[in-house]
């Protein structure tokens, strides 16, 4: 399909039991000006038989498989260089869109004269229930790098660094590959990385309260394992990516606000995974929480 409005990438990877549900969400969208890349990521279960079957009957949906398996910021890496859509959705393949996902969020970019970035709210999906995951509280846009430099600075918690909850375009997506290692394999905070590039490579960005997202709490997730190995694993690449974003941003003199909020929320996330791994009491937990939550508040009140 030459040149859709919107590419949805779908890195697939052993997810039979909800795969079906994800590709409802997506050939099932209102807007159907779109084209839809499922990476086959070298899994061993049935869930490329049920994408190929979906694809048989329809011709909007492209398949493109790893020669080994290369984990989700590959693939989904993968796809965008196969891809043909002015903007991008990221979509897990164990989670699902809103029907109306991509006309209100490509609406919103075209409404307000071609945004770079929109940002859309994110429910919690576990055993059919639903709760609020991340909530935009309010419609806003920003007109430049600087303005929004200066909106994630004074917030608190972590910047919204997920790539599922965006549309975003593609020129941009491409242009971060000419900065980051394509061949790098990390399973944890991959989308801060990235994120921390796009926001930088970005001018213009729109926040929507609508919520578009189902993420799915998925138990065999790495966020989720207490398997030390994990833990481990999970803590090197958070401090791989913190040491990639300061040389990064030393080297392309990226935004410093932007690289501060995003090295300190990493380097909690950091501090838990270690605590974890090395089984320290919630006591001690408690501290270096209170800790990080002050050092937050000093920054909002006093910009230190």
């Amino acid at each position: 399909m030459p040149n859709p409005k919107v590419s949805i990438i779908i890195p697939v990877y052993n997810v039979e039991k909800y795969i079906s549900q994800c590709l409802d969400s997506a050939i099932n969208q209102s807007l159907k000006d779109i084209e839809i890349i499922i990476v086959d990521d070298c899994g061993s279960d049935k869930s490329m038989d049920i994408a190929k079957e979906y694809a048989k009957n329809d011709n909007r949906i492209k398949i493109i498989k790893n020669s080994y398996n290369q984990g989700p910021f590959t693939s989904r890496n993968n796809a965008v260089l196969a891809a043909n859509g002015e903007y991008l959705v990221f979509l897990d393949s164990d989670d699902f869109l809103d029907l109306r996902a991509c006309e209100i969020a490509y609406n919103a970019i075209k409404d307000g004269g071609g945004y770079d970035i929109v940002q859309f709210s994110a429910y919690n999906y576990e055993n059919g229930n639903t709760t609020i995951f991340d909530k935009i509280l309010e419609n806003d846009s920003f007109e430049s790098l600087e303005e929004y430099a200066n909106y994630m600075y004074r917030q608190k918690g972590y910047p919204r660094w997920n790539l599922a909850f965006i549309l975003i375009k593609r020129d941009i997506y491409l242009k971060a590959f000419e900065i980051l290692d394509l061949k790098c394999r990390i399973t944890m905070a991959e989308d801060a990385l990235m994120s921390f590039v796009l926001w930088n490579l970005s001018n213009k960005f729109c926040h929507i309260c609508d919520i578009l997202y189902y993420y799915r709490q998925n138990e065999n997730s790495t966020t989720r394992s207490k398997n030390d190995e994990i833990i481990s694993r999970n803590s090197k690449d958070r401090v791989f990516v913190i040491h990639k974003i300061k040389a990064i941003s030393k080297k392309y003199k990226f935004n410093s606000k932007i690289a501060k909020v995003f090295v300190e929320n990493l380097k909690y996330y950091e501090y838990c995974d270690r605590l974890m791994y090395c089984k320290i009491n919630k006591i001690v937990f408690k501290i270096y929480d209170k800790y990080f939550r002050f050092k937050r508040r000093l920054r909002v009140k006093f910009g230190v």
